[in-house]
């Protein structure tokens, strides 16, 4: 606890900040404190939207009508960005199993050619 009070609705904005920014972190928009890395974790970018979700859900009847709008942009512009990266995440194995068959074939062409040489 802290000594200077803060107002309600400092804690609230704080709490979806905090929460948004875990968001943010799992979808590898920006670097992780604490590894310094930019790494996607679909699983928990999910876990994370899905309890602001329910946050909205169970506060909604209380808020304002500026945090209710506020609550739903934040949580419409997570959940664009994880159907985001969730395509690009879907894509990678394809992207990577073309580059090993690629890779797969020119090494496969690369011993044909030495074997005929020999």
């Amino acid at each position: 606890m802290t000594t200077k009070p803060y107002t309600e609705k400092q804690l609230f904005d704080s709490l979806i900040s905090q929460s948004v920014y875990g968001v943010w972190i799992a979808l590898g928009k920006i670097q992780n404190p604490m590894t310094n890395e930019m790494s996607v974790d679909l699983i928990q970018a999910s876990i994370q939207i899905d309890m602001l979700d329910m946050m909205n859900s169970r506060m909604h009847a209380s808020l304002t009508d500026k945090e209710k709008e506020y609550f739903d942009k934040v949580l419409s512009e997570l959940k664009m960005n994880y159907i985001e990266v969730e395509k690009a995440e879907d894509a990678k194995p394809a992207e990577v199993e073309a580059e090993t068959t690629s890779e797969d074939s020119d090494d496969s062409t690369q011993e044909t050619i030495e074997e005929s040489e020999k």
